[in-house]
Order: C-alpha cells, then structure tokens, then sequence
C-alpha cells in the first residue's frame, strides 16, 4: 500500500515546535499469514527468537495480558498487537470469538489520502477466506516512509 496524505499543519500551543510535514508519503507491506498455535505461546516465542525484527518485551507483555485478563471477551475490544523496538515493524492477529472490532483490518480502507495505491497479490485471495482456514490470522506489516513535503 502507497499513500500520501496531507499533514501537519501550524502548532499553536508550541511556537518552538519543529516545523510539520503538509504531506507525508509512507509505503506499508501487509503480510498474512495463519497459525495453528496459541497464540500466547507464538508470543513467548518471539521474546526469545533470533529474528531481524527485535520486538518490544513491553508490547508483548500488554499482548500476554490481553489473554490472561480475556480483554477480547468485553464490549471495548481492540486488535491485539505487539510492535518493533525500532518501529516500522507491527504484528496483529485476530482476537478470538466473532467481534469483528477486534480483528485484523483490510489492508486497503477507504481513507482520505491525496495519493493512494494499493495492490494484492494474489488478488483474489481475501482476509474472509484466510479466515477460514485452521488457526489464527496474524498479520505482519512494515511500515516506511520516503517522503515528506513542507509548506513555505
């Protein structure tokens, strides 16, 4: 997905603020994957693989939590997600049970970009039928920006 939004704009409670973009173009991979595994055991994993992502032991204790508190089970349920020590790197996965709050988003929403791509491959697979398959969707995206426009 390649978007370019606008953003920035004057900060009035800040006259030393550094000056903000108009317009930020990022490009984010969406990976998707299923795994037939519980999902706080993939997480206790990660803490001691040896992987280029070097994931935040904060985020996956707040993860660990999410299951040992069952925070998927209440009204105000959000995506479960662990992120990278160095950013540009998240890792979501599908919440269990039906809230559909609580889930993997598409990869393509209909947001307020200027400029906005987005392309899958394979095209005709959806994240509805990933879902159907055994395990849980997890979803691995990186995230980089590479370019930012400043107003005059």
């Amino acid at each position: 997905m390649d978007t370019c939004s606008r953003g920035g704009g004057r900060n009035y409670l800040d006259q030393n603020a550094p000056e903000q973009p108009v317009l930020s173009c990022m490009m984010r991979l969406h990976l998707y994957f299923a795994v037939d595994r519980p999902v706080p055991e993939v997480l206790q994993d990660l803490r001691s693989m040896k992987t280029p992502a070097k994931w935040s032991g904060g985020s996956i204790d707040s993860a660990l939590r999410y299951y040992e508190n069952k925070t998927y089970e209440t009204s105000h349920a959000y995506p479960p997600s662990i992120g990278s020590l160095t950013g540009g790197e998240r890792l979501a996965w599908d919440a269990p049970g039906d809230n559909v709050k609580a889930r993997a988003l598409e990869p393509c929403p209909g947001r307020k970009v200027v400029l906005g791509t987005c392309v899958s491959d394979p095209a005709d697979l959806t994240l509805a039928g990933m879902r159907e398959r055994p395990g849980t969707l997890f979803e691995w995206t990186l995230t980089a920006g590479y370019h930012e426009m400043y107003g005059t």
